[in-house]
């Protein structure tokens, strides 16, 4: 089995991205949402306020992540969302690699923006993972609204 992997940015969409993506953030929880389309996909890859980061090995997407960025009146943000790694893949250091290369782009591009994330309490891997790279807990709670 090859245990190679390679971080890049995605920078066209296809369908067979949206098609592998979609099988990934499956698994990320099993909130019901309407499939990736190869359509949201190339808008994602369009904005430019997004990178979306992804693991391949062999020509297959077995992570991804995405970073956003934005600016408040305050201060510049950049938000790490949707951090998946494919469960047949966990525990190679794909998710390290994805996070560390949004961390360096973050600090390349957005040189004064602080970065973000949320994490599930149960998700301890995950929460390990951001720990070990430097994300402290920030004491704050999230609210949500759904608009649909």
């Amino acid at each position: 089995m090859n245990h190679t992997f390679d971080i890049a940015i995605l920078t066209s969409a296809s369908e067979q991205a949206a098609s592998q993506l979609n099988e990934l953030l499956l698994s990320l929880d099993a909130t019901p949402r309407p499939p990736l389309s190869a359509e949201r996909l190339a808008e994602v890859v369009a904005n430019p306020n997004a990178t979306l980061f992804v693991a391949q090995s062999e020509g297959v997407i077995i992570g991804s992540l995405t970073l956003l960025y934005y600016q408040t009146p305050l201060n510049d943000k950049c938000w790490i969302e949707d951090v998946v790694t494919s469960p047949t893949q966990r525990g190679r250091g794909i998710g390290r690699a994805l996070v560390e290369a949004a961390i360096a782009y973050a600090h390349a591009h957005h040189p004064s923006a602080t970065l973000w994330l949320t994490s599930n309490p149960t998700r301890t891997a995950a929460r390990n993972l951001y720990h070990s790279v430097g994300f402290e807990e920030y004491n704050t709670g999230v609210f949500r609204l759904t608009t649909k």
